[in-house]
This record gives C-alpha cells, sequence and structure tokens, in this order.
C-alpha cells in the first residue's frame, strides 16, 4: 500500500509509528514516503521528497499533518492523487465556503481521536436515553509542556497567523461535544490572551453552546499548571463526570468505571477504524463538512 505523508511532526510521528506497528501486526506492506523540506530524515525505511515535481501520480493513503495554516494548499496538492485522505484537525486555519467539489469528497478522513477512547464509549452508553440539562467541558494544559525539546514561543501554536490559538490546537473538545449532542442552535464565545506565556495566539477561549434543551459551557486554555481535561453533565440521575486523563467516570461521586489504557490507545484505534472501515469498506461519516462546521464553532471571528 502506498503512503505519503506531509509532515513529521510530533502528531505525523505517531502516526507514522503506528503504521508500522499496525502493517506488522497485520502483514500489510506499507511504501512510505513523506513530503518535507526541513532537510530531517530521521526514518531510513521512508523515502523522502523535497519538491512537488517528485510527487508520484498516485497514492492508497495520505497524511495531511502538517501545520495547519498549511493544510488547504496540501489538499488542493494532494487531493486528486490519494485514494484517501487522513487529516488532522483543525482542518484549516479559518474555516472556508466549500465548494460543491469538496463538499462531495467521501474520501477524507479527520482526526477525532478524543471519540476513540474507552471512556469515551462507557459515558456514550451511560448518556443514551436520560435527559441532560447542562454540563461543564474544560481542556486546561500548559503549552510550555507539550513539546519536549521544543521552545513553545516558536512553534506554530504561539502564532495566530500560522493557526496558532487554543481555540484550534483544543478544537477536540467541540468535536466529541457535537459528536455526542449534535450541533447547537446558538454559540456565544469569548477569546484572549490574558496569561504571561510568550505567545500572539490566544491562550483562553470560552463558549456557551445553546441548544434547545441544555445548555453547555467549554473552556480552554494554554496556562493550566495542573493538566485537566473533562466534562460534567447534569442530568435526570445526576452529575455524570469523565475524565478523560484518568479514563474514569463517576455518577454523583461514585466512580463506575475506570479503563487500562495508554494515552497511545484512541490513536491505534482511530488508525484501524480509518484503515479498516473508511479505507477497506468505504464508509467515512466524519468527513470535511463535519469538520468546517466545527471550525465554525471554535474560531474567532
Amino acid at each position: 500500500m502506498k503512503v505519503i505523508f506531509f509532515g513529521l511532526g510530533s502528531i505525523g510521528k505517531r502516526h507514522l509509528m503506528n503504521l508500522f506497528a499496525y502493517g506488522d501486526e497485520h502483514s500489510v506492506n506499507f511504501d512510505i514516503s513523506a513530503f518535507t523540506s526541513s532537510g530531517n530524515q530521521e526514518f531510513p525505511e521512508i523515502k523522502y521528497i523535497e519538491k512537488k515535481e517528485q510527487l508520484d501520480e498516485h497514492y492508497d493513503l495520505a497524511f495531511i499533518t502538517n501545520p495547519t495554516f498549511k493544510h488547504f494548499e496540501t489538499l488542493e496538492l494532494i487531493g486528486n492523487k490519494a485514494n484517501f485522505i487522513f487529516m488532522e484537525k483543525p482542518v484549516f486555519s479559518k474555516s472556508i465556503q466549500l465548494d460543491s467539489k469538496l463538499r462531495s469528497k467521501k474520501n477524507i478522513y479527520v482526526a477525532a481521536p478524543l471519540r476513540y477512547k474507552k471512556i469515551m464509549d462507557v459515558a456514550r452508553k451511560q448518556i443514551t436515553d436520560i435527559e441532560v440539562f447542562s454540563g461543564r467541558v474544560i481542556c486546561s494544559t500548559y503549552l510550555p509542556d507539550w513539546r519536549k525539546n521544543v521552545d513553545y514561543r516558536k512553534n506554530y501554536s504561539a502564532f495566530r497567523d500560522m493557526g496558532g490559538g487554543v481555540e484550534l490546537d483544543c478544537i477536540h473538545e467541540l468535536d466529541y461535544v457535537t459528536n455526542l449532542f449534535g450541533f447547537p442552535s446558538q454559540v456565544k464565545k469569548q477569546f484572549g490572551k490574558f496569561s504571561n506565556l510568550e505567545i500572539e495566539s490566544n491562550d483562553l477561549a470560552t463558549y456557551l453552546l445553546i441548544y434547545e434543551d441544555k445548555i453547555l459551557e467549554v473552556h480552554l486554555d494554554y496556562f493550566g499548571k495542573k493538566p485537566k481535561r473533562e466534562f460534567e453533565l447534569f442530568t435526570e440521575l445526576g452529575i455524570i463526570k469523565v475524565d478523560l486523563l484518568n479514563n474514569m467516570i463517576s455518577v454523583n461521586g461514585v466512580v463506575i468505571d475506570q479503563e487500562n489504557e495508554d494515552s497511545n490507545e484512541m490513536y491505534q484505534r482511530e488508525l484501524c477504524y480509518f484503515l479498516e472501515e473508511v479505507v477497506a469498506n468505504e464508509n467515512n461519516w466524519n468527513d470535511l463538512n463535519h469538520a468546517n462546521e466545527v471550525l465554525k464553532i471554535a474560531e474567532e471571528i
């Protein structure tokens, strides 16, 4: 299977290593290339390409895992050369008006790893057929701790014009909320730079997602010294709390389930879904249209 990667930063490397492991486990031979201009050739088992002219005419799979501001031009470059595309969120630096060609594409899968956590499956079953009156969602992390041996002040996250900002980096919270509850009828949002982090982008984003029967609050920040990624739902049963970092769910303070799961497993399960459902069966439900609508909610206008 012929594969091309655009971008081998931290998330690109993760997908590459998981692809190697999947190939070994399932006896699948991946012929992998990477398009890069950095000159870094860390993986001797793959082919490196530095110019557009060196791209082949056809690939089975393409992984768009480069910085967000490069996604659209990369999609235009590889869109007609790849059978299936795995694209990282956010899809673009800004939402766009999708033309008929992009709206009709059925071969673009957009990353949504939090959906594949075991505890998310437990939560999804727990809230089925019960009334949810309101909810609070939080993702609080400390940007300087995100990437080892990388100066956070020089990374794309620090710059608005490169697709940085907590509203884009932590867009996965809005993705799983819309996956669980659908799209809200109204959104109110506020953004800003409030901490002493040396960045040009927003370090705080807050949202009110207003539905006919509930209101959900979403808080995203770059300055939380103690990481927190969780959501609380106020329901007819009481308070359901889902801790996504500790893989735990409780009802009214009583833990009802805790899953044993390392940080890479959700990415492995997502890759399996992409290869075994999207690619093998041409079953694509997480498409460009949905991701672009999530981006419309997330972005500062």
